[in-house]
């Protein structure tokens, strides 16, 4: 094998690292890394319970009708009759889910002055 032979492979695998480097360094998570609260800013509680805008998924400055709307997609889709059939594990959940969706409604109608 001659120098200018095993130059060329050399440089080969150079190339190919850098190019599989740069797209895998590239690659992002599922989940973003979550903010670390700045100087003053309180840190929530681990086991805070999310905004009722984050749980309904509307904006804080949604319509009643907006919100009603999401309310009524979302439910249809978490209610716990649903999944009457299925296991006890997905049954809790669509419960756990739906008791979140309707305490999000109830504190988002209290905020625009409703009483649900």
């Amino acid at each position: 094998m001659s120098a200018t032979e095993l130059l060329v492979i050399v440089a080969g695998l150079a190339i190919g690292f850098w190019v599989v480097s740069f797209f895998m360094g590239k690659r992002t998570d599922a989940a973003p890394a979550a903010r670390s609260p700045g100087p003053g800013e309180a840190t929530p509680p681990a086991d805070a319970e999310p905004a009722w805008h984050e749980v309904l998924e509307v904006s804080p400055t949604a319509s009643v009708d907006e919100i009603q709307a999401q309310y009524r997609s979302l439910i249809s889709q978490y209610h716990p009759d649903k999944v009457a059939s299925a296991g006890a594990e997905l049954r809790a959940l669509a419960e756990r889910k739906s008791q979140q969706i309707n305490a999000a409604y109830r504190e988002a109608m209290k905020a625009q002055g409703i009483d649900p």
